[in-house]
This record gives structure tokens, sequence and C-alpha cells, in this order.
């Protein structure tokens, strides 16, 4: 039994990607190759720049804010 995506069967306009939505300069990217859509409205997965595997750049620099603010 194959398992088929609702918004596939429904043939909605969606991603299947994670949307990254970066700190600095608010810009996003999609983990998915190809998508060029980076609405909101069109990914289930949004998360931001500093929640990535391995960090972002531009998070590092409100982590260190919050180090020298403690």
């Amino acid at each position: 039994m194959s398992m088929e995506c609702a918004f596939c069967a429904g043939g909605l306009d969606h991603c299947h990607g994670t949307l990254v939505v970066h700190l600095e300069g608010g810009f996003t990217e999609c983990s998915e190759d190809g998508c060029v859509d980076l609405d909101l409205a069109r990914h289930t997965l949004t998360i931001d720049c500093f929640d990535v595997d391995g960090g972002c750049s531009c998070a590092e620099m409100p982590a260190r804010l919050l180090l020298r603010a403690s």
C-alpha cells in the first residue's frame, strides 16, 4: 500500500520542501531543488535559519547579542 500526499491528490499547488526564513534580511529559501515560489502558503514546513542543522551565519549574530546581554 503506497501513501499519497493529500495536496498532490487534490491537485493543490504546494511544495514538499522546507522553507527556511533567514533572520538577517528576512529572505527565504527552500530545501526542495527547483522550488521557485517561496510563498509561505505553499510550504507545510517552515523554520527559521537558527534551527538549521549546522547553523546559519545570520543566526550567529542574535546568539552573540543574547550572550552579551546576559
